[in-house]
């Protein structure tokens, strides 16, 4: 049996646990990009963690993925009137990441599919330009998630998707 993939909406009490998963994916994004920067004292800067992990502010959703009870990864999902993104959508998937470990065997897509699931309603997602793999994974999420109704569009520069997701009853 396939074991379960959790969403869960971060606690003040897990904010140690995403601080840490967020260094390793800002360390992956720096394949791709020199805007994020290590430190001397090993903090990534610019750091916009606190704006994401501050409490009651429903424009920002932070998210950790689990794997039964191993944190495999973590989701960034601003909701409008977010201000880094178009007005006519409801959300941006502004980060996503999944430990290494737990990549190429289905785990990305079931986490992909567990945040769409839970926020109905239209999205829109963006890609660095040389991230040729995260661009080509978010497709075929996407054709199978949607059937294949999203748009492919670029977006101040950047590959970009957008589509509607119906949620999950319950």
């Amino acid at each position: 049996m396939t074991p379960a993939i959790t969403l869960q909406a971060v606690t003040p009490a897990q904010h140690g646990l995403f601080r840490a998963l967020y260094g390793l994916y800002l360390h992956d994004l720096s394949e791709f990009t020199d805007f994020y920067q290590l430190g001397a004292d090993g903090a990534w800067s610019p750091d916009y963690l606190p704006t994401w992990l501050a409490e009651d502010d429903p424009q920002v959703n932070p998210f950790l993925f689990w794997l039964d009870a191993q944190p495999v990864g973590l989701a960034l999902v601003g909701a409008r009137p977010f201000p880094h993104m178009r007005q006519d959508v409801d959300y941006r998937l502004s980060e996503f990441f999944i430990l290494r470990h737990y990549r190429r065997c289905g785990v990305g897509r079931r986490a992909a599919c567990a945040l769409f699931d839970r926020l109905p309603g239209r999205w829109e997602m963006l890609q660095l330009p040389a991230n040729t793999a995260a661009t080509a994974f978010w497709k075929r999420v996407l054709t199978d998630y949607t059937g294949g109704q999203f748009d492919t569009l670029i977006i101040d520069g950047d590959p970009a998707q957008r589509f509607v997701s119906p949620g999950v009853a319950g």
